[in-house]
């Protein structure tokens, strides 16, 4: 064990330098999905939507480049202020004890692993947005009908098959689902089951961030696959995000292929016919 006060000063600093590139790298992911692939699908797919709403999601994605860089430039300049505050330290420690390279450098990536996998931990398990339910399923054993009548019993559910890179799903989220809620805040008879997959690491993370509450669900890959398969009672199905289905109040997919929620006036149309 190493007991010097100037080598743990020095080994903590570097260690937390690892977890703000990480931070750096998600910064970087989010850019391309939130930022540079909405503008893309903005210009290219948005036909249905005036130019008003346009502008204003532009805004949206704008605003969020803005906070991206602003993060990433300060994260960037804090990692260099601590390695070379952590330098410091470690360079009085050396010149002291005179150690052998091996133990120090152990020491310090293991801080690093200990910090990483704390940093991970809590982004996979602490939620942070209020009216947000998570439903965990033995996914191997489940069907989609047992999902929804375990926990939609009588109510009409909208259901988003979704990804947590997906730039046209977070568009969605960022810009319709919110009216969406709104619209039918009254009504005690729908629910909302949002099915995700991709990186595990980001979903809670993207639940807060776009401020999504209803019920969450996380799958593999090939769990998301065989499920979404399910739901539309077609084993050769292409799996597309986002997907929209519609369940009934007897649990049955009513609507296989559901408006998003961009086209609000289409889909309160549809969710009304199995609201009454």
């Amino acid at each position: 064990m190493i007991k010097s006060r100037y080598f743990w000063a020095g080994a903590i600093l570097l260690a937390i330098i690892p977890m703000l590139i990480m931070d750096l790298s998600e910064h970087y992911v989010a850019w391309q999905k939130e930022v540079r692939g909405p503008i893309i699908e903005v210009v290219q797919n948005f036909s249905n939507v005036s130019k008003a709403q346009k502008a204003e999601m532009l805004d949206t994605i704008f605003e969020k480049n803005q906070s991206l860089i602003q993060l990433s430039a300060l994260k960037g300049f804090v990692s260099l202020v601590l390695l070379l505050s952590g330098i410091y330290p470690l360079r009085r420690y050396a010149k002291t004890e005179k150690p052998s390279f091996l133990k120090p450098a152990l020491t310090i990536a293991g801080l690093v692993v200990v910090f990483m996998v704390a940093k991970i931990s809590l982004a996979m398990t602490v939620n942070t947005e209020p009216g947000a339910k998570f439903i965990t399923i033995d996914a191997r054993e489940t069907s989609f009908k047992s999902i929804i009548n375990k926990n939609f019993k009588g109510k009409v559910v909208y259901v988003d098959f979704w990804g947590t890179t997906c730039g046209p799903c977070l568009i969605e989220f960022d810009n319709f689902t919110h009216p969406i809620k709104e619209h039918y805040k009254n009504s005690d008879g729908i629910a909302y089951l949002y099915v995700a997959s991709g990186n595990r690491y980001l979903w809670k993370k993207q639940i807060a961030r776009h401020k999504i509450d209803g019920h969450h669900l996380f799958l593999e890959y090939d769990e998301y696959n065989k499920l979404y398969r399910d739901a539309l009672n077609n084993d050769t199905a292409t799996v597309l995000m986002p997907r929209y289905l519609i369940v009934d109040k007897t649990g049955n997919v009513a609507v296989a292929d559901a408006d998003r929620p961009n086209n609000a006036d289409k889909l309160y149309r549809e969710l009304d016919k199995y609201l009454k």
